[in-house]
């Protein structure tokens, strides 16, 4: 009697892309980039008390899960590249231009890392993108997807060098009568100030991960703050009431507001 022949099952473990795909190097980096983002952002938004920090955590692990536990080419895992690609993107606007100013600024050692680690895990992620969403079939990945991950090594090994030759810890401190104003959790900890001198200096400090402003549009002042800086500046104005605010797309209506009154 000739019995059929069993069909083999596939030579494949789980992995990214599902059950019954081969794993993709450029899914793989793209995995592993948002996941350590996740870590991060969680990592730090819970130091800091942020909760957008937090909510871009969330956003990655979904994603990235999404990704992991589904088949490459479908409709599902496309979309989830697609805005893992955008979350990566963000991430590494606001966290290469934090860590350069923060670099530029000679602010603390963490607050250097915090920023430069997000930018080129986030930068890999989004060149793991952009070849996945190029390269479907991943012919040439593999290779590419190592080279990408040792550049981003390299590339944070390179910035704090940059940042020791530069030299930290050596941020604007708080002088005597200045008024004070921290960011967290996107809000400002005071939206009132009263001043009888034409002539106030503001000390700013920025405790949550993205960055925030403090902009008077009357006065011509758009104070920008990354992540963990320090930032003083004098404010020359005749006697009246002007409003302050953060001109970073949402905060203001979250109630990211403010006045200083001269007298």
């Amino acid at each position: 009697m000739i019995h059929p022949q069993a069909r083999a099952a596939p030579a494949y473990g789980p992995g990214v892309g599902g059950a019954g795909s081969t794993p993709n190097a450029c899914s793989t980096l793209i995995v592993w980039a948002g996941a350590s983002v996740a870590i991060l952002q969680a990592i730090v938004g819970i130091a800091h008390l942020d909760r957008e920090a937090i909510a871009f955590a969330v956003f990655f692990a979904v994603g990235v899960v999404i990704l992991s536990r589904t088949s490459q080419g479908g409709r599902a895992s496309t979309v989830a590249v697609v805005i893992l690609g955008l979350l990566f993107a963000d991430v590494a606007f606001w966290m290469i231009t934090a860590t350069w100013s923060n670099v530029s600024n000679h602010e603390q050692l963490l607050y250097i890392l915090e920023p430069l680690a997000l930018a080129c895990a986030s930068t890999a992620g989004l060149i793991g993108v952009a070849a996945r969403l190029v390269d479907r079939r991943g012919g040439a990945a593999r290779t590419g997807a190592a080279a990408v991950t040792i550049a981003a090594l390299a590339t944070f090994v390179l910035g704090m060098g940059v940042a020791a030759a530069a030299g930290w810890g050596k941020e604007q401190t708080r002088g005597r009568g200045d008024l004070e104003l921290r960011i967290r959790n996107t809000a400002y900890s005071t939206t009132a100030f009263t001043a009888t001198s034409h002539q106030v200096n503001l000390y700013v400090t920025n405790d949550d991960l993205f960055w925030h402003t403090v902009t008077i549009d009357r006065l011509g002042i758009d104070l920008k703050l990354p992540v963990g800086s320090h930032r003083r500046i004098t404010i020359s104005a005749p006697a009246g009431t002007y409003t302050f605010y953060c001109r970073i797309p949402g905060h203001a209506q979250a109630g990211m507001r403010g006045a200083i009154t001269i007298s």
